[in-house]
């Protein structure tokens, strides 16, 4: 049995299932615990026959607290409760507890004395007072089903609204993804394009082509692939290296990078364009400065299940390029925190001529045969 869609799906067989299962175990354990005739200290419980009179008047008291238990549920936490009118509430509340008295003493007073008669069932009841037999069957007892009833219904009603929230937090990531390609296509399209265009006008064909094909596998790469939430890193590094030798290539001033690899990346996976705006706001800021000397020094790491990549720049000591790193560093983390949550670090340090930025994920993503890449829940489930 599937018990997640058997506790939150809205479908009409579900939903009778689950109450029909819910009034049951209440059926039973209010029949086996009103329905006896006298306790006394350790004398043993001597309880009603279960007889055809006896499941009759369970089964209208039932019908009581199934009442009061749906208003409650249906009407009044809905109308009352979730808008916060405490007071009204409160009103209800006391409106409700007389109809369930009242109803209980009805049933005692009236309607099992010709239960008994038409049966010819004589029921031995000791010291039976008829109000307080209406009080605790029914005062004393609805509150507790309905109270387990509104309980249940916060919980689901709780546990979907978290489940909402990581949906549009999931979509929000999303949307920050689209964002973040979108923010890395056009600039640097075009100015590939024109580039690579030049060097077509140089009759330098074959650095065009090359050049070219790196750039095709960067766009098919954020078109297509960053669509899916894990992507292998094996991928992530190479479209990195592409993105650094096409702006080394085109870029104004001389630039010294070193990009070094340790450890078995294969097969590891890794949320998409995690690591490409680190790199990229580093490679804008060289281009933006007046350095003697341009340099990236660029690490990725796997040790076990652990990722690191280390990212060290020059900077001049005049120059303020906090704002743009805190900001690449806050985007990045709202990722890692949905993908990798407390499983990630990111350190920043700044120093007057140098900026190292080192991001640690704990991985626990591989690859395997037949593996799906895209992880999604349904959620199609609304709240109760």
């Amino acid at each position: 049995m599937n018990w997640y869609r058997f506790i939150f799906s809205e479908d009409k067989f579900h939903r009778i299932q689950r109450h029909v299962l819910f009034w049951l175990l209440w059926w039973v354990y209010f029949s086996a615990s009103y329905f006896h005739y006298e306790q006394a200290g350790l004398q043993k419980i001597k309880f009603e026959p279960w007889n055809l009179p006896f499941l009759t008047k369970s089964i209208l008291l039932l019908s009581i607290h199934m009442i009061a238990c749906y208003w409650f549920t249906n009407y009044l936490m809905p109308k009352y409760l979730f808008q916060k009118r405490y007071k009204a509430l409160v009103a209800q509340i006391l409106t409700l507890g007389a109809f369930v008295l009242i109803a209980s003493y009805f049933l005692h007073k009236t309607i099992f004395p010709l239960i008994n008669n038409a049966f010819s069932y004589h029921p031995v009841v000791l010291n039976q007072n008829i109000l307080w037999t209406s009080i605790a069957s029914g005062i004393l007892s609805a509150p507790k089903i309905v109270t387990a009833a509104a309980a249940v219904k916060l919980l689901k009603r709780w546990y979907l609204k978290q489940k909402e929230k990581e949906r549009l937090e999931q979509e929000k990531l999303v949307t920050d993804l689209q964002l973040l390609k979108a923010q890395i296509h056009p600039d640097f399209l075009f100015s590939s394009l024109d580039n690579i265009g030049r060097l077509v006008q140089k009759k330098d064909a074959n650095r065009a082509s090359a050049l070219l094909l790196k750039l095709a596998d960067i766009l098919s790469y954020m078109l297509y692939e960053c669509d899916n939430p894990l992507v292998l890193l094996d991928k992530e590094i190479k479209v990195i290296k592409d993105y650094v030798v096409l702006q080394k290539t085109f870029m104004t001033k001389e630039l010294e990078i070193d990009i070094a690899e340790k450890g078995d990346t294969t097969d590891k996976l890794i949320a998409p364009l995690l690591l490409l705006p680190f790199v990229e706001n580093s490679l804008v800021y060289m281009s933006n400065e007046e350095l003697e000397t341009n340099w990236v020094n660029l690490e990725f790491h796997v040790q076990g299940n652990e990722f690191t990549m280390k990212l060290i720049y020059g900077k001049s000591s005049e120059s303020n390029s906090a704002g743009s790193e805190d900001a690449v560093i806050a985007n990045a983390t709202r990722r890692l925190e949905f993908f990798y949550p407390n499983r990630y670090q990111v350190k920043k340090t700044t120093e007057p001529e140098m900026v190292m930025i080192s991001l640690t994920v704990a991985q626990t993503d591989t690859i395997t045969k037949n593996e799906n890449l895209v992880y999604t829940e349904d959620l199609d489930y609304a709240i109760a």
